[in-house]
């Protein structure tokens, strides 16, 4: 039982399992698509972050580079006084991590340097020609502004310790009579906004790389811009697309469970108004361009996708539990169904038995039933036969001993001894025809073997004259195509063979070749056997209910003590056969014989 239990559970839940699939997976990618979107939401909003920063720090180099600064400016000398106001305004600007002013060679000719909140050191000034922001910064033009990679600050060579990221913006500055005397750079330190840059959301990774896919800063490094460390953990590259063109357009996708959404920051060559009163815009030129990464690792994906797995995980327990439930009810009362069925059919099988058997005893009983009849009939036939055709002989007989007895004349009583002989040789034959039927009746087991007809026709036809004779105008024909033998009684067959060729014989038309014609068929499963002839025939209307009874004749002008036909019938009925007849006058009579078996 269990197994078909198991069976059944398993049939019904693997549909539920493959909707469980079906809603598990498009709830994931539902909720992929959800994070993702979110995602490149939260992207945007700092990248635009990082995009306002850069752009506030453009603003301030923009506003010194308008200045209107005396000739042959000296910061340091004769326009300390100019300065004097700036100076304060570069304190207070806490950003600000080195403020300085270099001439048309490269070299400073103002530096302040942030030691601590708002106190700056001036002086210390720096030949920094060689550097690539100051070659960039002097190829710029009026209304250009320069914005250079982030990178750790150094001190003569040497990365300044505590690590300070630093961004630096540089612009020309011109003196009233719109000469250009050099140029203003700005270091502006990044610490700050890097850390606002890489704050989570959530659980997921924040990264701001370049154009090398190189970290600059994320939210997996404790340190800003690794590779300046050698640090081997420091790029992306491998797990970003390669390809150039990312950096040209957005790019959300999913790989190896993991959720990456980029949007480059691209500054180079774009153009900004800063605030200006003409509204002139102003163009960035700058060495790199900035991607900016969010992955969402498959922690926060697994996380997200908890509520979903947990509720399709009750789903399945539940199904299970139910499916179970179910397939054991169902199967154990289709078990007690089959059982139940399998007794009926065993009762109904022994009860068809019984029917059977039944029917078997009704065949039988009806079959005693009609030997009973017809041995009833054979009887009735009997004592008919003693009462009726013994009754007048003896009475005769009776009446002519009592003559004699009487008769005192010599010549009477010799005319009545020749009558009485008469009267003793009919019972004599009256009791030969009875000893005949009563050996029918008698003989309850008859002895039957399988008999070839046409043999046996031929043996029988062999009796008679009419039949041995080359000229005889008589003919006994045979057609045994259907079939030839029959298990029966020999004797009675033999006898009954006599009686219709003799017959045949005996009633056959004058100036016509007469025959008779023996013919086998298969009617409903038994053998009928066929017997034609061509005589005078007979008025069934007239004589049919008496044509198988004792001593009845029908043709007065022909011999015969009527008892052939009876015999036939009786030795016929004998063994269960039965014989019909179908006769016309001066056409011939045909007499059909079917055998039980």
């Amino acid at each position: 039982m269990w197994k078909r239990v198991l069976k059944m559970l398993v049939g019904l839940y693997l549909p539920l399992l493959a909707l469980s699939l079906f809603l598990y997976s498009s709830q994931k990618e539902k909720q992929i698509k959800t994070l993702s979107e979110n995602q490149k939401r939260e992207t945007t909003i700092k990248k635009n972050n990082f995009k306002e920063q850069s752009y506030s720090f453009l603003h301030d180099t923009h506003y010194w580079s308008t200045l209107n600064y005396p000739k042959e400016f000296d910061p340091l000398g004769k326009h300390e006084e100019f300065m004097y106001r700036y100076i304060e305004l570069v304190k207070a600007i806490t950003d600000y991590d080195q403020f300085r002013f270099l001439d048309l060679n490269g070299k400073e000719f103002f530096r302040a340097v942030r030691v601590a909140g708002d106190s700056v050191v001036i002086g210390n000034l720096q030949a920094k020609q060689e550097h690539a922001y100051v070659k960039a910064g002097l190829a710029l033009k009026r209304d250009q502004l320069y914005l250079s990679q982030i990178s750790l600050n150094r001190e003569n060579g040497i990365i300044e310790k505590p690590n300070k990221p630093v961004i630096r913006t540089v612009a020309p500055i011109f003196d009233v009579e719109n000469n250009q005397i050099g140029l203003v750079v700005i270091n502006f330190k990044m610490k700050s906004s890097l850390d606002v840059l890489k704050s989570k959301v959530a659980d997921t990774n924040v990264y701001l790389l370049d154009e090398d896919h190189r970290i600059i800063s994320s939210s997996t490094n404790l340190e800003d811009l690794p590779y300046e460390f050698g640090d081997t953990n420091s790029t992306l590259a491998g797990i970003l697309d390669p390809n150039i063109n990312t950096y040209m357009r957005d790019s959300t996708f999913v790989d190896n469970n993991h959720i990456w959404s980029q949007q480059p920051i691209i500054l180079n060559g774009t153009t900004h108004t800063f605030g200006s009163k003409s509204n002139k815009s102003s163009k960035i030129i700058t060495p790199s361009n900035w991607l900016l990464v969010l992955e969402i690792p498959p922690r926060l994906i697994r996380a997200s996708l908890l509520p979903v797995s947990e509720s399709i995980l009750t789903f399945n327990i539940i199904s299970i539990i139910v499916l179970f439930g179910f397939s054991y009810v169902y199967q154990k009362n289709k078990i007690q169904k089959e059982e139940f069925y399998g007794e009926l059919e065993s009762k109904n099988l022994l009860l068809k038995k019984s029917k059977d058997q039944l029917q078997k005893n009704n065949l039988v009983v009806t079959e005693i039933n009609n030997c009973l009849e017809i041995r009833n009939k054979q009887l009735s036939d009997f004592n008919y036969l003693i009462s009726h055709n013994l009754r007048a002989p003896v009475t005769s007989m009776s009446v002519i001993v009592e003559m004699i007895r009487n008769e005192k004349e010599p010549e009477k009583l010799n005319q009545l001894l020749p009558k009485l002989d008469q009267v003793t040789k009919s019972i004599t034959h009256l009791t030969e025809d009875i000893n005949e039927y009563v050996a029918i009746l008698d003989n309850t087991q008859i002895n039957v073997t399988e008999i070839d007809f046409l043999e046996l026709i031929q043996e029988v036809e062999n009796e008679f004259t009419e039949t041995l004779l080359d000229d005889s105008t008589f003919e006994v024909l045979v057609d045994f195509k259907a079939w030839r033998k029959l298990t029966y009684s020999k004797l009675y067959l033999q006898s009954i063979l006599h009686n219709f060729i003799s017959n045949a014989i005996k009633y056959k038309r004058e100036n016509v070749s007469s025959f008779i014609q023996f013919e086998s068929a298969y009617e409903n499963n038994k053998k009928v056997l066929y017997v034609k002839d061509n005589g005078i025939g007979l008025n069934l209307e007239r004589h049919g209910e008496n044509l198988f009874k004792l001593y009845t004749r029908f043709h007065r002008n022909i011999s015969g003590k009527g008892m052939g036909l009876f015999l036939v019938k009786s030795q016929l009925e004998a063994l269960n056969a039965t014989i019909t007849v179908d006769s016309n006058v001066g056409i011939g009579t045909t007499f059909k014989i079917i055998f039980e078996k």
